[in-house]
């Protein structure tokens, strides 16, 4: 070649330019890429459609220990579990917003992946209902209570309608070579789908091999337990994850029958979506979700090319419009009027012509669509029953459900969550379409460690909330008088004390009605009056000494700005700012000259360091503190002996005057904010409970000091409640309101008409939650509101002995008392009982002669049921049924005595009545 020649030819000069690829080729790549996972998904069914053994026929091949599965060579899937939403009960502007949230999620996967939503109803095992250990018994202090909650706990349980364990899963798959390949995507898949749950304020969690496995484990072998151990795998057991979760046998045809199959003895049926009505409802799915039985919901969903998609829509309209013109041209022959079709033509062209304008004008998506339910049973009949429940319910909501005949295999591989679908019953839907099946149900409640806060006032299900796991667990209780907001908060505090036997609880009660839960169980009731001794000083710096002087002075400062707005009614305006430097200024001195000394400051200190102050404000401000450096009031300018030595400890301010409780709350908070430092040094928690809070909501600078004192905290450990009858008061500031709307935990009671208004304004209720909190719903229920979770609750606690602690109805506690004063009066003269009596024949047992004295010392008919009668007379509740056999054997004694015994049987159970003036003695 001559150099010109070659010159030309590095040019590009001479030859032709090079083709660019044109548009047809690079449309082509790009089917020929979509296609390639369907094909390889086809001839994967195929193989294990033809598999002759168990465990070639399960359809996955290997789980690794990061949740990553490998379902066939070359697809690679991962599973999300997430949590329940209040949706059926939010308003209606909020269903929309999560609505269009949840349209997002199914519009992020791409052609090129496989999604799989499983909603899974898991019965509890028989074994576990009424056996459960809910608290521990190894502490003597509490051993009584956490067995008696115990046995409530499991009597309540068996109330439950359904007993089962509800769990929403979201699987993903996706073409790779191999595993590393995978991952990326699955990453890139699963952290799209957690944002978009977190939206609607569903919490989303990676699941682990383990616990996939585990799910697997509940379909392929139903009811089974499920053992497994990462540690069992590997060349020497020869063992693989497959396994673990293979069941010993499958029968495909049990009976001869081909619409169910049998696994380990269990009969099984997985059903399909076969039809679907016009318009379709929110509640499609969920009413099928919220059958009491087992069940496996699972919807297969994968999107088509838009471009595609668009293409596929108009085909079907080009064909359509071709049918029109043959019926069109059909009826002009024979003489009919062209313009009528059939009404089914007409429809489908409407319903194609619709569809196209969403693909085109709505930013809606299509997609390949499969619905699947799989149920089981202990015997065919209960099968059968549960499967026709099933296609009712379907039925009710525009939904036909049919069988797989013969398809039972494919059917029981689609239903694992592997994100593989393995039946061809399919049929297209938008992304509205698929949206508006919300696996949202009755929301339900039940979280590990959770205490007990009633049962589910749909479901009767116990609602268990463990408040350390929400990401804030500050929370507020309200509720009218009478409305069993009392009784809630000493139940929970009666959870803390036997869940969390290492927590610190601290009770402020202005009221002095939780001593008997804090004595109850080993705890201490602090007094704060005028004669108790009980001395707190503000100054004390005992548990922070460890934190930098310019913090502690920062926060000493604002409490005794708030202590000062305590004395005094300040106004709106708060304190002015040349009080707020002079205080300032005071309790530095007060620090500064007191060091020299070695000692903490008093009260006493401050308030002569004010009275030396040349300004005519000091003198004011050292006016309003003198009472409580003087005379009765002075108990605040000591050094401290109250003392945390036991992990309970109640804050009485009963007896101090209402102008006075608030400086004491403010007071002991300090003390609080220096133990809670303390706590958290050593990884405990503290709980605090705060009654009548609406007090602290009173001067703007307890309400600064307030809000700040519950910012910090929960960076330090601390879990705070505050309880309050009255809530407008409380929300009528903006920091109240900010501190609700900060707080993950609350339980709403039943509520005055204007509270209600305010909290349906605050909590964004709608009409259904607000409905649980009005003036018609009975004690004990309400509504609780925890992280994203929103339950209508109700609680009917037996009588008992926590019944007793937590109790705060005047009638009941005075007639315990005096129950209380018959007991201890029985337990004095029941050995003297005989020589007072005459000596009785026979041998009559003691618990009859303390029957006997009980009822002579009390002078009236006596009316319970023989447990109570047991513990009036100081005989353990278990004893009652002796007693009531021993009473009806000596009813001649009684008789002589002049008592007489009768029984009646009520609602409230068999009822023993005793009355001192109806035997023959009398006559």
């Amino acid at each position: 070649m001559s150099r010109a020649k070659q010159s030309k030819h590095v040019d590009g000069e001479g030859k032709k330019p090079a083709r660019r690829p044109s548009r047809t080729s690079l449309d082509r790549k790009i089917r020929e890429q979509e296609k390639e996972l369907s094909t390889l998904n086809e001839s994967r069914r195929r193989r294990r459609a033809a598999a002759k053994d168990v465990y070639n026929a399960i359809g996955f091949d290997a789980m690794y220990k990061d949740g990553i599965c490998q379902v066939e060579e070359g697809l690679f899937s991962q599973t999300i579990a997430f949590e329940d939403i209040s949706y059926q009960s939010a308003r209606e502007e909020n269903q929309q917003a999560i609505f269009s949230a949840y349209c997002q999620l199914f519009d992020y996967f791409g052609a090129e992946s496989c999604v799989q939503l499983s909603v899974v109803n898991t019965p509890i095992p028989a074994s576990e209902i009424g056996r459960k250990r809910f608290f521990p018994t190894e502490d003597a202090d509490t051993e009584q209570y956490a067995r008696e909650y115990n046995r409530i706990l499991n009597d309540k349980m068996r109330e439950g309608v359904s007993n089962l364990v509800r769990e929403r899963y979201l699987t993903f798959a996706t073409g790779a070579k191999d595993v590393d390949a995978a991952v990326p995507k699955l990453a890139r898949m699963r952290t799209d789908a957690i944002q978009t749950l977190n939206k609607i304020r569903s919490g989303a969690r990676v699941l682990d091999g383990e616990e996939r496995l585990r799910a697997i484990n509940s379909v392929l072998r139903p009811g089974k337990p499920f053992t497994f151990s990462w540690g069992q795998l590997g060349p020497k057991s020869g063992l693989r994850t497959k396994d673990f979760v293979c069941p010993t046998s499958l029968d495909f045809k049990p009976e001869g029958s081909g619409t169910c199959y049998l696994s380990e003895g269990a009969w099984c049926q997985v059903l399909a979506f076969t039809r679907f009505g016009s318009e379709l409802t929110d509640r499609c799915l969920a009413d099928v979700i919220d059958l009491p039985m087992p069940l496996n919901v699972t919807l297969h969903i994968q999107a088509m090319d838009k471009a595609k998609a668009v293409a596929f829509v108009k085909k079907r309209l080009a064909w359509m419009d071709k049918e029109i013109i043959d019926e069109q041209m059909s009826a002009v022959k024979k003489g009919y009027d062209f313009q009528i079709l059939p009404s089914e033509l007409k429809y489908s062209k409407e319903e194609a012509e619709d569809l196209l304008d969403h693909l085109q004008n709505k930013n809606q998506r299509l997609f390949v669509y499969t619905g699947l339910v799989f149920t089981w049973a202990e015997t065919r009949k209960e099968l059968d029953d549960q499967v026709l429940q099933i296609v009712s319910t379907g039925r009710r909501n525009s939904i036909e459900i049919g069988t797989l005949d013969y398809r039972q295999r494919q059917g029981m591989n689609s239903v694992l969550p592997l994100g593989h679908n393995h039946v061809e019953v399919s049929r297209m839907m938008t992304t509205a379409q698929v949206a508006i099946q919300m696996p949202f149900a009755t929301q339900e409640l039940a979280q590990e460690g959770g205490g007990y806060y009633g049962q589910n006032k749909q479901s009767s299900n116990l609602v268990l909330c463990n408040r350390k796991h929400l990401a804030s667990p500050m929370g507020f209780v309200a509720g009218k008088p009478g409305s069993g907001k009392s009784f809630s908060v000493k139940r929970e505090i009666e959870n803390t004390i036997l869940a969390y036997p290492e927590d610190e609880i601290i009770i402020l009660d202005p009221a002095g009605e939780y001593s008997p839960v804090v004595t109850g169980n080993g705890g201490e009731s602090i007094r704060f009056a005028p004669d108790s001794g009980t001395h707190l000083n503000p100054f004390d710096l005992s548990d922070v000494a460890h934190q930098s002087t310019a913090a502690q002075m920062a926060f000493k400062i604002d409490a005794f700005l708030a202590l000062s707005s305590a004395t005094m009614a300040e106004g709106s305006q708060g304190l002015p700012e040349a009080d707020k430097s002079i205080i300032s200024r005071c309790v530095e001195l007060a620090y500064a000259r007191c060091a020299d000394e070695g000692r903490l400051p008093l009260l006493g200190d401050f308030y002569s360091i004010l009275r030396e102050q040349p300004e005519p404000e000091a003198r004011d401000i050292a006016l309003r503190y003198e009472r409580y450096v003087r005379g009765a009031l002075s108990f605040f300018n000591h050094e401290s002996n109250v003392t945390f030595d036991k992990r309970i400890t109640n804050i009485d301010f009963k007896d101090l005057s209402e102008n006075m409780r608030a400086f004491g709350i403010v007071a002991v908070l300090e003390t609080v904010r220096n133990r809670m430092y303390y706590n958290f040094e050593r990884g405990v928690t503290t709980w605090l409970y705060i009654d009548e809070v609406q007090s602290l909501f009173g001067h703007p600078a307890i309400i600064s000091y307030f809000s700040k004192f519950w910012a910090e905290g929960r960076k330090f450990n601390l879990i705070c409640t505050g309880i309050t009858q009255n809530s407008v008061y409380m929300l009528e500031h903006e920091e109240a309101r900010n501190m609700v709307l900060n707080s993950d935990f609350i339980l709403l009671h039943k509520q005055s008409p204007v509270d209600r208004k305010a909290w349906v304004d605050l909590m964004d209720l709608s009409a259904q939650e607000a409905g649980y909190i009005d003036e018609s719903v009975k004690a004990g229920e309400g509504l609780l509101i925890a992280g994203g979770a929103r339950i209508p609750i109700k609680d009917d606690f037996p009588r008992g002995s926590l019944y007793d602690l937590f109790n705060t109805k005047p009638e009941e506690i005075a007639a315990l008392k005096r129950a209380s004063g018959f007991a201890e009066n029985a337990r004095r003269r029941v050995e003297a009982a005989e020589p007072m009596l005459g000596n009785p024949v026979g041998g009559v047992p003691k618990r009859v002669v303390a029957t006997a004295t009980f009822i002579k010392d009390a002078r009236i008919p006596w009316e319970g049921t023989m447990a109570e009668l047991a513990m009036a007379i100081g005989c353990p509740a278990d004893d009652a049924a002796i007693l009531g056999r021993e009473l009806s054997k000596h009813e001649g004694y009684l008789d002589g005595l002049g008592i007489s015994v009768a029984k009646r049987h009520t609602r409230r159970g068999n009822l023993i009545m005793l009355d001192p003036e109806g035997g023959r003695s009398g006559e």
